[in-house]
């Protein structure tokens, strides 16, 4: 059984541990029938007009594996055959997807950072499919709305983002079902070379109105206060792709990722780009704020937070922009409405860090986050700021009175920091077993507690912990 405790103030950190929309091909092939593997299988109407159309071919066995997982390289083809795109040979001594590769670069589509022979996420093949037939920008969540918007599907368990299912995994059955699907709304591929845009956060702008928001990227998965005086319209449908926009009288008037692919500042500052580099793109900033956890400046009618890792050649892990006027928390919003908001942020910041390096995310769990809260409400009402508490208490034995049952567990705690955002990077800096905890894929579930008031005005604690 192993423990962790790690605790942070300000300045300081401390821790312990579907179905597609069209119907099936008209005309009856009789390929699939020759696989043994394709009879009676959903897909098989289309695999027959796949191999008619010599998108793709069985298996040296008589298979065709309908189920097997498909990679990028594998749905890069495929899809410029449907279209009749790209050179079907490689020039000597070149791998045999170098010709797809370079048609999709010449035309700025959106390809992954992973190595080819990784298995292709249902979002990313949206947001390929979406960019490639448009020839304009998307982001994966909006890409996969214009798929299910024209019925070139209808979703995998549901006509939404969320049931999409973005994080799942690509099967070649369903890749050909889009392809088909594609072919009958669009005869030909736009030739458009797509342009990135610099200052869109999932198609979004600051000043776009709360409409466009909610056209491009639907509902939100909920709307949190802020202590900014605006709501936070939090979308995390895929933790790769997390993003908040802040909300104000119908407009938008702030904006944060930490996923490198989703956006790139004005500037043309970008995550993962060292906070040393983006400095010096930076011209005519005012008010400084150099700080060892982020950088911020004010330039124009914004004020940017460049939040980074200094475990990580100080990188940049996540931007906050904001409208200038916005920027200065409220001090009459620090109320308990805040603590849940604060207490949801904390876990879909843990679980969107986790994410974006492959490690399993975390489960959301109450008992653990009716210890955390009740751990942070105590060191506001009795102000000390530790693991153990006056009692003498420590984070397992208050973990054990809620009733869990753990096989390892951690805590970290931190108090004084203005928001979530501000707390989450503290821990990820931290040199004092914070960062472990966030990051150990050995702990399993989570639960997050936020008291406002106190001599710090805010105290957050997490507990983690693996049955």
């Amino acid at each position: 059984m192993s423990k962790t405790v790690s605790a942070i103030k300000k300045g300081g950190i401390s821790a312990v541990l579907l179905l597609l929309a069209f119907s099936a091909p008209a005309q009856s092939y009789g390929a699939a029938a020759a696989f043994k593997d394709t009879n009676g299988h959903w897909a098989g109407s289309y695999i027959t007009w796949a191999v008619d159309q010599k998108l793709a071919q069985g298996y040296g066995d008589g298979s065709f594996k309908p189920n097997n997982l498909i990679n990028e390289a594998e749905f890069l083809a495929m899809l410029l055959r449907t279209y009749n795109l790209a050179a079907e040979s490689p020039s000597a001594g070149s791998v045999w997807s170098k010709p797809y590769y370079d048609y999709a670069n010449n035309h700025g589509w959106p390809l992954l950072l992973t190595p080819q022979d990784n298995e292709l996420r249902r979002g990313q093949a949206a947001l390929l499919l979406a960019s490639a037939a448009n020839g304009t920008a998307f982001t994966e969540q909006s890409a996969i709305q214009w798929l299910l918007d024209e019925k070139i599907s209808n979703g995998r368990t549901s006509a939404t983002v969320a049931g999409f299912i973005p994080d799942g995994k690509l099967t070649r059955a369903e890749a050909l079902t889009f392809f088909y699907n594609l072919k009958q709304h669009l005869t030909t591929l736009s030739n458009a070379k797509i342009l990135k845009t610099n200052h869109l956060l999932g198609g979004i702008a600051l000043n776009d109105t709360l409409d466009k928001l909610q056209k491009t990227l639907g509902k939100p998965t909920r709307v949190d206060p802020s202590e900014y005086g605006f709501s936070w319209y939090v979308y995390r449908g895929s933790y790769s792709h997390f993003m908040m926009f802040g909300v104000q009288n119908s407009r938008v008037v702030a904006l944060f990722s930490n996923a490198s692919d989703d956006w790139v500042s004005p500037s043309g500052i970008i995550i993962g780009q060292t906070v040393e580099n983006a400095k010096k793109l930076i011209k005519n900033a005012v008010s400084p704020d150099d700080k060892d956890d982020y950088y911020a400046y004010t330039l124009g009618s914004e004020r940017i937070t460049l939040f980074y890792d200094r475990h990580d050649a100080n990188k940049i892990a996540g931007i906050l922009r904001m409208n200038q006027s916005v920027s200065k928390p409220v001090k009459s919003a620090y109320t308990s409405k805040l603590e849940s908001a604060f207490e949801q942020q904390l876990f879909d910041l843990a679980n969107a860090e986790r994410a974006i390096r492959g490690i399993p995310l975390f489960q959301w769990d109450k008992l653990a986050a009716a210890s955390a809260h009740s751990h942070s409400s105590d060191m506001n009402n009795r102000d000390f700021f530790d693991h153990i508490n006056p009692d003498g208490s420590s984070p397992f034995d208050r973990m054990k009175a809620m009733g869990v049952k753990y096989h390892s567990a951690a805590e970290n705690i931190a108090a004084g920091y203005a928001n979530s955002l501000f707390a989450h990077y503290g821990w990820l800096n931290s040199k004092s077993g914070h960062r472990e905890s966030l990051l150990d894929s050995k702990l399993k579930r989570l639960g997050t507690g936020v008291s406002v008031g106190g001599s710090y005005q805010i105290y957050y604690t997490q507990n983690f912990y693996t049955p």
